[in-house]
């Protein structure tokens, strides 16, 4: 009895020490990023011309200025998947991803397969609309943030408030 004893104490310290070893895939970020990152979304929220949009998910809201107004009337659902182009930055105006008219063909995408943030915007867009976003960090990539995929690409820190050009070009099914 005393040997199974023994045997347990040893597999539950083993556990107790690999649950504390630190997570090697984990992006961590210091307190200032995200502090610097909210007080940017809080100060845009006073700048001319944006409104506010509460998400779907009710964990917040996101920032929107109409840049130009499309002619398309036909609603967006979530369960659509549309075609854009769009252009994503950082506060400090770094661009982490783009798919601008100038660089060829829209993107595809299911409205249900991206950040609350940008689900939100979308169901209250028609093609060709073009809005200026901001995302705040937990509608965006939250705290886990999100790492580059791919060479050329740019990691996205935990706690980071996203800003989109974003333009509808074609809803593909609804």
């Amino acid at each position: 009895m005393k040997k199974y004893l023994q045997i347990a104490l040893m597999l539950f310290c083993v556990l107790v020490v690999s649950s504390c070893s630190k997570n090697e895939d984990a992006l961590e970020v210091d307190e200032a990023w995200k502090i610097e990152n909210d007080e940017a979304f809080q100060a845009q929220i006073f700048a001319p011309g944006f409104q506010q949009l509460k998400s779907q998910s009710n964990e917040g809201f996101i920032l929107y200025k109409v840049i130009k107004e499309g002619e398309g009337k036909e609603p967006i659902y979530y369960t659509s998947t549309v075609k854009a182009y769009y252009k994503g930055s950082l506060i400090d105006g770094t661009v982490f991803e783009s798919h601008t008219f100038e660089e060829g063909a829209p993107s595809k995408f299911e409205v249900s397969g991206v950040v609350d943030g940008w689900t939100t915007a979308l169901q209250h867009m028609h093609v060709g609309d073009k809005w200026e976003i901001w995302i705040p960090q937990q509608l965006g990539y939250g705290a886990s943030g999100k790492k580059a995929q791919a060479a050329g690409q740019i990691t996205i820190l935990p706690y980071t408030t996203l800003i989109f050009e974003l333009e509808v070009a074609e809803i593909v099914k609804q």
